[in-house]
């Protein structure tokens, strides 16, 4: 190195080969200040720092909503069924009258979904969930002091249904599908896995503890477990990942004309972001929607009648809610594996898929016979199961992120639909037949029916003219 003209081996000391600075002598005499010079193959810059890739934010997003699900959204949703027989004794109802409650919020979350979905786009995930869960919670405590069947169903239906429709499944997907894009399907997926991992440990203890206690103490506790473990979770969540002053994914934003970033609060817009106009004049919405009322109109009559269609299989209301438990709990590496599936293969083959699967697991059960030749019938129900979180994966994909809640929401009445008359149905077909037989047959033709609509969603274009209206 030179300094100050002069080049000699003398002038500079190394301190070895992998110390960091180099000791250069200075020219004058009297100067006893040594000068050090960076080594640029092993030294940042003075004025950088080296730090480590923070963590993405919307993996907590992932885990908060899972959490509120795996614990929450399971009691209340796949918890009903537990329930089913010991209030239809205890109240004295037939079993059309028994899947009633859960039928009538049904339609009123398909009343209110739209509404819903355009609260959660305007003022965010965390008001409206934390809202939604103390609303279920005190519902729960209040249910459990009911005594006839109109308290029973004016609590279910104001109280817990109406908190519960935003607390749980609309309000995790909406802040997952803001938070992700490349890495939506598997995020999705770990969402709806918690939900299945949930009911595999939660049904099971629900089951034992109505069955020791009564159904009345069970509902007393989830009420408390909701208000003090669930509810919290809301403080979590986040407006988007422009608030973080990030991208869904993690990304850099990019840069936009639509795009202020002094409001980094608000979504960015691109390309792909339709608003719930637009979305409707698409053909694409409806045949999802057609494809979303099918499949729930089976899911949600099966999970409603699971307990009482084993039982009548021959199994005890235990052994019923021990195989549903071990189904979810099973349902869930396939979750997993399916939604890292779905973000490089597409979503629509694996849905078309999943539901041939689970109407081919209602054909066999109508034939099998025992606890394991059920549970391996059962199996293959674990396809719509799969299905669920690709579902709404999907109108991300189809609509993007900015109005996902209220293009959602607006799915909502059509598919609550059949979430309302099909279980009250299928309870009415076994006051009058005895049997599940018939039910069985025909939610096997309508899955069937789901997995060839879905393998004919076409992606919308989204011209010109619609981007500015």
């Amino acid at each position: 190195m030179s300094v100050h003209g002069k080049n000699t081996h003398d002038d500079v000391t190394k301190f070895g080969n992998d110390r960091k600075y180099r000791h250069v002598r200075s020219p004058r005499k009297n100067d006893q200040k040594p000068v050090y010079v960076t080594n640029s193959q092993n030294q940042t810059p003075p004025n950088s720092t080296k730090t480590r890739k923070k963590r993405f934010y919307g993996w907590n997003i992932v885990l908060a909503s899972a959490l509120t699900n795996g614990f929450g959204g399971s009691i209340h949703w796949q918890g009903f069924t537990v329930f089913f027989i010991p209030i239809s004794q205890s109240l004295g109802l037939t079993a059309a009258q028994t899947a009633m409650p859960f039928a009538l919020s049904r339609a009123e979350n398909g009343l209110t979904g739209p509404i819903t979905g355009w609260l959660l786009d305007r003022y965010g995930v965390r008001r409206l969930m934390l809202i939604g869960t103390i609303m279920t919670g005190v519902g729960y405590v209040w249910l459990s002091q009911t005594s006839t069947f109109l308290a029973f169903l004016l609590v279910y239906l104001f109280v817990i249904s109406l908190g519960s429709s935003t607390s749980f499944m609309q309000a995790s997907t909406t802040a997952i599908n803001t938070w992700f894009s490349r890495h939506r399907g598997v995020a999705m997926s770990i969402n709806s896995a918690a939900f299945r991992l949930g009911g595999a440990f939660m049904v099971p203890l629900l089951s034992v503890a109505v069955l020791r206690w009564g159904w009345e103490t069970a509902a007393l506790w989830v009420g408390i477990g909701m208000l003090v473990f669930i509810a919290p979770l809301a403080f979590i969540f986040k407006r988007s990942p422009e608030s973080i002053g990030v991208g869904p994914d993690g990304d850099p934003l990019k840069e936009s004309k639509s795009y202020d970033k002094n409001n980094q609060g608000e979504i960015q817009d691109s390309e792909d972001e339709w608003t719930a106009k637009q979305a409707i004049r698409t053909r694409a919405f409806w045949t999802l929607a057609l494809g979303t009322l099918l499949r729930m109109s089976v899911h949600g009559t099966i999970f409603v009648h699971f307990v009482p269609i084993l039982v009548w299989k021959g199994e005890s209301q235990q052994m019923a809610a021990n195989l549903i438990g071990l189904l979810a709990l099973c349902s869930v590496p396939m979750i997993l594996f399916f939604g890292w599936l779905s973000d490089r293969i597409g979503r629509q083959r694996l849905l078309g898929g999943c539901y041939i699967s689970a109407g081919s697991s209602l054909l066999l059960l109508n034939v099998v016979d025992g606890p394991w030749p059920i549970f391996t019938a059962l199996l293959l129900f674990a396809g719509t199961e799969i299905g669920s979180g690709l579902n709404w994966a999907l109108v991300g994909d189809l609509f993007g992120r900015k109005r996902y809640a209220f293009i959602r929401g607006l799915l909502s009445p059509i598919y609550n639909i059949a979430l309302f008359t099909t279980p009250v149905a299928a309870g009415w077909i076994k006051d009058e037949t005895g049997s599940y037989e018939i039910v069985l047959f025909s939610g096997a033709g309508l899955m069937i029916a789901a997995a060839l609509t879905f393998l004919s969603i076409k992606k919308p274009n989204h011209s010109p003219d619609l981007a500015h209206e």
